[in-house]
């Protein structure tokens, strides 16, 4: 399933770099993220979210509700 990770990262005008040092993840794995090649744990999602200012729901894609 694709996420939208990016989308909310890209929507707020952040890097991953910047996103990645909010949440405390290194670039590549922001990157792993985004291109579906690793999955977050949940209290990822949960910081990922916050960051981007978005619900979890929505960036996992379950939802339409930002």
């Amino acid at each position: 399933m694709k996420n939208r990770i990016k989308e909310c990262r890209k929507a707020v005008g952040m890097t991953q770099t910047e996103l990645g040092n909010i949440v405390g993840l290194a670039e590549n794995t922001i990157s792993r993220y985004e291109l579906n090649e690793r999955e977050p744990k949940l209290v990822m999602w949960e910081r990922i979210a916050k960051a981007l200012h978005v619900s979890p729901a929505y960036l996992v894609g379950w939802s339409n509700a930002k």
